[in-house]
């Protein structure tokens, strides 16, 4: 790794080296020339501990991951976190389903797990919105041939890969728009893909549900869940990419707003359209 991407996990300022050894068991930290303290405590930590921290949101942790190491592997991360959620949505189990199921007022819907959340009122939905909503309203995949129930697979993952495509290039480009009208340097693009990746570890937490929901499970509390989980996936992105650019911190919940709803946007028109080409 390059010199000049260290960075102190205290205050962020860039750092000429992590430690310098004095012999084959003398090592030394080095200290932050800006805080003076310890550039990262984390090379003397246990992996284990650093996840810990991770979880618990630690930005000194997330800036020792982003910049301090190499990780190598986040596009396998990226890879086995995007086929997560792909499942998620092929089982119409989460949260972005819910959503499509009330307001397109889909009651019966390819799995058991379905979920359909009466409104107080009904909602009117416009075309083309309404045509792409029927696009989400499949035979039970019970009676489905095998390959058809594969292939429907398939499709939600491009659809999805299209949408996390969408969401971290939107991202990109606002986040170091605002960052040259600010005169300070952009980021690169691998480096939000490390981000990304490490950030969407929160999707894990979707794995109670998935694996020990039931048709039993009340639709409030699958509802629950899953409005959880994506609150502290938001805070996640949140403080992941608050370390990564570094601008206004109302800056970064605009943009992340706007980026999620593109994202959703994407994969509810892509998937019909998919669907439509193929079939």
């Amino acid at each position: 790794m390059s010199e000049s991407t260290y960075k102190c996990v205290n205050c962020g300022e860039r750092a000429s080296a992590l430690y310098r050894t004095y012999g084959p068991s003398v090592l030394k930290l080095t200290k932050c020339e800006s805080c003076k303290g310890v550039v990262d405590k984390y090379i003397e930590y246990d992996p284990v501990i650093v996840m810990i921290d991770l979880v618990l949101m630690s930005k000194e942790a997330q800036r020792h991951i982003i910049y301090n190491t190499e990780f190598k592997s986040y596009w396998k991360l990226f890879i086995i976190l995007i086929m997560l959620e792909t499942y998620g949505v092929w089982r119409n189990d989460s949260l972005f389903n819910i959503v499509i199921n009330t307001i397109c007022d889909i009651r019966n819907n390819s799995t058991i797990n379905s979920t359909h959340i009466a409104l107080p009122i009904k909602l009117s939905v416009a075309e083309p919105w309404a045509s792409d909503c029927k696009g989400w309203i499949h035979e039970e995949k019970e009676s489905m041939d095998l390959f058809i129930w594969e292939k429907d697979f398939y499709v939600q993952f491009l659809s999805i890969f299209a949408g996390i495509i969408v969401f971290i290039t939107t991202i990109h480009l606002l986040m170091n728009i605002f960052k040259k009208i600010r005169f300070q340097n952009a980021v690169s693009l691998i480096s939000v893909l490390k981000s990304f990746s490490l950030s969407n570890m929160s999707l894990l937490f979707t794995l109670p549900m998935l694996v020990w929901g039931n048709n039993e499970t009340p639709p409030e509390t699958r509802l629950l869940h899953y409005l959880m989980v994506f609150m502290y996936s938001f805070v996640f992105f949140y403080n992941v990419f608050q370390v990564l650019y570094e601008i206004p911190k109302i800056i970064t919940v605009f943009i992340l707003s706007v980026s999620y709803i593109v994202k959703y946007m994407t994969i509810f028109h892509m998937t019909p359209l998919i669907r439509r080409i193929i079939s």
